[in-house]
């Protein structure tokens, strides 16, 4: 869900939490599609191109 924040996450803290990484694959269609983007210090957030597709977006890295 702090994908809906304009922090984004801390990928390695979803990592610990969740007891797995974020599937680097879809991270990369994500990015190539302009959904996603990853901040100077490593967060994960969604950009305004993804918001109105935001649902998917939040779905895909964790499935």
């Amino acid at each position: 869900m702090g994908l809906r924040l304009a922090e984004g996450i801390d990928p390695e803290r979803y990592a610990t939490l969740a007891g797995r990484p974020l599937d680097a694959g879809r991270i990369a269609t994500l990015h190539a599609e302009g959904a996603v983007e990853t901040t100077p210090e490593g967060r994960l957030r969604v950009t305004l191109s993804g918001f109105p597709v935001l649902d998917a977006v939040v779905a895909d890295p964790a499935a």
